[in-house]
């Protein structure tokens, strides 16, 4: 069964926040791109995403705003590529005579272009240019009035391996200089390749753009724009530029890491070994040419010195000295600003979009208003995971394996939605941390500053073929509207930035359907509230499962290290684990000391996909008194056996219950799937302690869902129905069905 692809002829019309959060008082921008003449934009509250029939259908409420209208379109530029820009800098400008010299690990050698490695050059020609060519052959460029000479290693580079590379000029002799050194203990066919080259004619070099690590040249769009072009894809380490032509010992000296110092005629000498989590470089030489990195590249990276001891960036910096740079990052898409809303007031909490429409063509930009700081307006916060919307942000993972049978892993017709298909032809717009760069490494970093797509309430997951993330959490927000449930709207990135406070007036707080990344200040927020006798609903799968940082100088990026013994689709190096953006250790929170179990009594336990998804069977622990409130008015032995996801509510991603990796053994056992699950759900990586063929629902008795209540101190609580499918379940049959029964039944004695 392979993927079913639909017509992706799509003109564009879409757009994109400033940030995904805002209160009443407050301004928030909206960014939008169009190749349509004009476009009406209005203001809309999303209450019901999913368009199926069997379900409410389709709900938003138009909102009356001075936004409303009709605005001129134009398509708007996007430029990918991280490098790192050194702006005005006169040591540079006057350069005659020059050597760079540095140490590069190339992921992707050959490519259509150059890839610039260290550069000062014009797209007429002008300066100089250290690089590899579009064979791998490393090469040093130089220009003078649209005239270049170049020269070129006699062999190509080899992806993954480190080199020394040193490329320079003499102005005097007129000799232009190739040098690669392999890092000792690399293969000797790569070893000391030097090429030389005498230019005949008078040369005078002509350097007047900006220099460029990671990159060759910069061009001006008609828009006035900035793009980037020929990217290196891999690692730079040290890169230093000296003003003259070194001989070949004092390369020999640089290639066995002697101080530049000892060397002389250091013009810059960039260090990326500290300040990880910033986009300044800084210049250690006295010129103070410093940097700033663009699109973000990935920094606390090893370097070619690594002594196989150090596994934290924090306890040596100097052996985390390189930066990744890559072709395709995208840290913000830098559109012109198209709306801007001041939000009223008196707007109520929840969850809106700016409606955009031309022609057959729509698209919604969402945002979330919580209420003003100290100004909730109800006892119910709904919790909504917007770091792991951030997370999954355009994935991508099924355009690399469109020729894939999936009748392995499913027996629903794979059809990917047209938003998928749209950010397929569109790779600038960027892709989500589950994707790999074009060089094939993993991606570390995603961006809330551009479109992202499938944050659409009417987009349908590619697995399911119904929502899922954004859209799937807006079954709740329907729920709590047909059952007259006031609640408040408060974000993940609320909850990182404001802490215990964010929630601690509210009664209950209920997550989304997967609030799978999280960072340290949100687990310390709920885990506080809780102790402080807060009561939580978790209604979703998978939760409290990576950890993330948001990046403290740029808050619209948030950074992932996925480790390497966890469900994922990329591995971290062993010792490239810790974040950049906080110096914390990556991976998931069970290994961090913070299983999911402890929290709300449940954790990640096998993940599945299938054209009927089972529900839960009772347990005696259900006819308890304890847990009378949660089935009043429930007289059924089977729980969600139906839904809009899969039609069944224990579907998707599920958690399990689990004393030995922390579930209160107090904790009430109330429901499960086991034995119910399908052979297309299996068992999470890290509970495979062994290679072992007993891996899915029908012979493993952890793949399974649970449905736990447990109370704790100061009057606190916990409910969970830990299944990502469980929220399509509640509007089943009028939202008069079980599950619906017993979510309102624990809301309204959570509220009392």
């Amino acid at each position: 069964m392979a993927v079913k692809r639909p017509d992706s002829d799509r003109k564009e019309l879409l757009g994109y926040s400033d940030r995904p959060n805002t209160c009443g008082g407050e301004r928030i921008q909206f960014m939008v791109s169009s190749e349509f003449e004009n476009y009406q934009a209005n203001l809309v509250r999303l209450i019901h995403g999913d368009t199926n029939p069997a379900g409410p259908g389709f709900k938003e409420i138009e909102i009356d705003s001075l936004i409303n209208g009709v605005y001129p379109g134009h398509r708007q530029e996007t430029h990918v590529g991280s490098h790192i820009e050194v702006k005005n800098a006169p040591v540079i400008n006057s350069i005659q005579s020059f050597t760079v010299q540095t140490w590069i690990k190339p992921f992707k050698p050959s490519s259509k272009t150059d890839q610039g490695i260290v550069s000062s050059w014009t797209i007429e020609g002008d300066g100089f240019s250290v690089g590899l060519d579009s064979f791998g052959k490393a090469y040093v460029e130089v220009g003078s009035k649209g005239a270049t000479e170049r020269v070129t290693s006699a062999h190509s580079l080899r992806a993954g391996v480190w080199y020394f590379v040193a490329g320079g000029f003499d102005n005097r002799t007129k000799k232009l200089t190739i040098a690669v050194h392999s890092t000792p203990g690399w293969p000797l066919q790569d070893s000391n390749m030097t090429t030389e080259k005498t230019i005949s004619k008078e040369f005078k070099i002509n350097c007047k753009a900006n220099l460029l690590i990671g990159a060759k040249s910069q061009v001006k769009s008609p828009r006035g724009n900035i793009s980037t072009q020929a990217h290196f894809n891999g690692r730079i380490e040290k890169p230093r530029l000296f003003s003259r032509l070194l001989d070949t010992g004092e390369l020999e000296q640089l290639s066995k890491n002697a101080d530049p110092k000892s060397i002389g005629s250091v013009l810059a000498d960039w260090d990326f070994s500290d300040n990880f989590e910033s986009s300044t470089v800084k210049d250690l030489s006295m010129n103070r040419a410093d940097g700033t990195c663009v699109n973000y590249p990935t920094r606390a990276l090893l370097g070619h010195t690594w002594d196989r001891k150090v596994f934290d960036f924090r306890l040596n910096p100097s052996m985390y000295s390189s930066i990744e740079f890559h072709e395709d990052d995208n840290a913000d898409c830098a559109w012109e600003k198209s709306i801007e809303l001041d939000v009223p007031v008196d707007l109520k909490s929840g969850i809106y979009a700016v409606r955009l429409r031309a022609g057959d063509t729509e698209d919604h930009i969402p945002f979330f208003v919580r209420p003003k700081k100290g100004a909730k307006t109800a006892d119910i916060c709904y919790l909504i995971p917007t770091v792991t919307y951030q997370a999954y942000a355009n994935e991508s993972v099924l355009a690399t394996s469109l020729d894939t049978d999936w009748s392995a892993m499913t027996d629903i017709e794979i059809v990917p939605d047209l938003y998928d298909t749209y950010v397929w032809d569109h790779p600038e717009l960027g892709y989500s941390i589950y994707d790999k760069h074009s060089d094939g490494s993993g991606i570390n970093y995603s961006s809330w500053k551009r479109p992202i797509l499938n944050m659409r309430p009417k987009h349908r997951y590619w697995v399911t073929g119904a929502p899922r993330h954004f859209a799937a959490d807006l079954y709740v927000t329907d729920w709590l509207e047909a059952k007259e449930l006031e609640h408040d709207i408060v974000t993940d990135h609320d909850l990182h930035q404001d802490g215990l406070s964010a929630i601690s007036a509210y009664k209950v707080v209920i997550t989304g359907s997967h609030p799978e990344y999280w960072t340290e200040p949100m687990q310390d927020a709920i885990e506080n509230y809780l102790a402080n006798g807060g009561k939580l609903i978790y209604l979703g799968g998978n939760g409290f499962y990576w950890v993330t940082a948001v990046n403290p100088e740029q808050p619209h990026l948030i950074e992932v290290r996925r480790g390497y013994a966890s469900s994922r689709t990329w591995t971290s190096h062993p010792a490239e684990l810790h974040l950049a953006s906080t110096g914390e250790k990556g991976g998931i929170w069970r290994f961090r000391g913070r299983s999911p179990n402890e929290l709300v009594g449940v954790g990640f336990a096998a993940q599945g996909w299938s054209k009927k998804a089972p529900g839960y069977k009772r347990l005696p622990d259900s006819y308890d008194p304890r847990a009378a409130f949660i089935f009043d008015g429930v007289d059924d032995e089977l729980i969600g056996d139906f839904g809009l996801v899969m039609n069944g509510a224990s579907g998707d991603e599920i958690d399990r219950l689990d004393y030995s990796l922390g579930t209160p053994t107090h904790a009430m056992y109330l429901a499960t799937s086991k034995g119910l699950q399908s052979s297309f759900y299996l068992v999470v990586h890290e509970d495979l302690y062994v290679t072992d063929k007993n891996v899915d629902g029908t012979n493993n008795q952890n793949v399974r869902s649970d449905i736990v209540y447990f109370e704790g101190d100061n009057g606190s609580a916990v409910f969970s129905i830990p299944a990502m499918g469980a929220s399509g379940s509640l509007s089943y049959h009028n939202y008069e069905n079980n599950i619906s029964q017993i979510m309102e039944n624990v809301v309204r004695e959570f509220i009392k």
